[in-house]
């Protein structure tokens, strides 16, 4: 790809995020794990960082997407050398996916709450890691820091990956990931069934512990590198907030949510928040989010109503069916890309992208994606 194309891209995704008009529709690729599978590779081949940026080109080449927020990431090179190193924890990769121990997942008891608040550092350091991983166990303050040092070598690999498959010509949106303070005690702390209980008993030791929570953290956010350049966001999945009734959301999660993204966007990031499931019952909160720097990237939210509800706030991706790209026909699946230009991208803030990350070979059928990403790429506004 010519640094001119490629610079034209760059341009075309910041020109979105900034919510202008631009000369055709952007297309946002997430695709992960169906990398390969379109590449007719078997994931078991990758073997190599090398041979992961040889797919991501060929993908890249051929469908000209303009950036993605789910590069590929090969499990078995990103995440289990640093799994083995930190000695475990809630996921092990298995036939290159991740899946969860449940019975490792609770790591905090609800009485613990008062300490996370009073000094999250402490507390995560002094029980909440020691319980989770055997890093910080009965092992000697040598092999901790050999292991540590270790853990932060493969995130440098990461780092030089994502580098060479941008050198190779594809873009990617996502300069780094974060959580929303409450998602980080779902995650790590106290899994789905007691977070949601947690909100229900109390519902101010949730919200405080986010709170602090983004306190501690944000040294670390002002530490963070600024993107090179306004095509890049920092990725915000968001796990909780679908299962909460309005007013759970407003007294629980919006606190530290709103005010991560807000601190997010006045040190200069992007913000790429990633609303799984149905948002739409909370739309009336996201239009207080920050005017500017914010993409949402939607999966069961009707796209037109969410551009139309949002888009004076943030630029809006999703609306191409992951469903339709497996079962439907390539004229079934041109109708709905056609009706998503025509609709969404006058005027600007709009990204083309698919409701789901495609992730597995019943997430679209190869000729059906390429039939939609050449009409993209021939479409002028």
């Amino acid at each position: 790809m010519s640094i001119s194309n490629l610079e034209e891209k760059r341009q075309r995704v910041i020109k979105t995020i900034q919510r202008e008009t631009v000369d055709k529709p952007p297309f946002l690729l997430a695709a992960d794990g169906y990398f390969p599978y379109y590449a007719g590779v078997e994931k078991s081949e990758v073997t190599t960082y090398e041979k992961a940026v040889e797919i991501v080109t060929k993908v890249s080449e051929d469908l000209q997407y303009d950036t993605t927020y789910f590069p590929f990431m090969p499990a078995n090179l990103m995440v289990s050398p640093m799994l083995q190193l930190l000695g475990g924890g809630c996921h092990v990769v298995k036939d290159f996916s991740k899946q969860i121990y449940p019975e490792k997942v609770t790591i905090m008891q609800p009485d613990e709450y008062p300490e996370l608040i009073k000094n999250p550092s402490k507390y995560l350091l002094d029980k909440a890691l020691p319980r989770r991983l055997d890093l910080l166990g009965d092992i000697t303050d040598e092999e901790k820091t050999n292991r540590i040092m270790g853990t932060l070598g493969e995130m440098q690999k990461v780092g030089q990956y994502y580098q060479g498959i941008e050198e190779a010509g594809s873009l990617n949106m996502m300069a780094s990931a974060w959580l929303s303070p409450v998602d980080y005690i779902l995650d790590f702390l106290r899994d789905f069934s007691g977070i949601m209980s947690d909100i229900k008993r109390t519902p101010e030791l949730v919200r405080d512990a986010g709170l602090a929570i983004l306190e501690e953290l944000k040294p670390a956010i002002k530490s963070m590198a600024k993107p090179a350049t306004q095509d890049k966001a920092v990725f915000m999945p968001m796990h909780t907030p679908a299962y909460l009734r309005p007013k759970d959301f407003e007294k629980v999660y919006w606190p530290s949510y709103k005010a991560t993204v807000e601190y997010l966007t006045d040190c200069g990031f992007n913000v790429a928040c990633y609303f799984e499931k149905k948002y739409g019952h909370l739309f009336d909160y996201l239009q207080d989010l920050p005017k500017q720097g914010v993409i949402g990237l939607f999966q069961e939210d009707d796209i037109r109503m969410t551009k139309e509800k949002l888009g004076k706030t943030m630029a809006v991706a999703g609306g191409l069916s992951t469903t339709l790209l497996e079962f439907g026909t390539k004229e079934e699946c041109l109708d709905q890309v056609k009706g998503l230009i025509d609709d969404l991208c006058p005027g600007g803030g709009y990204f083309i992208a698919p409701d789901m990350p495609m992730m597995f070979p019943v997430d679209g059928k190869p000729e059906n994606l390429k039939a939609v990403a050449d009409y993209i790429r021939d479409y002028r506004l």
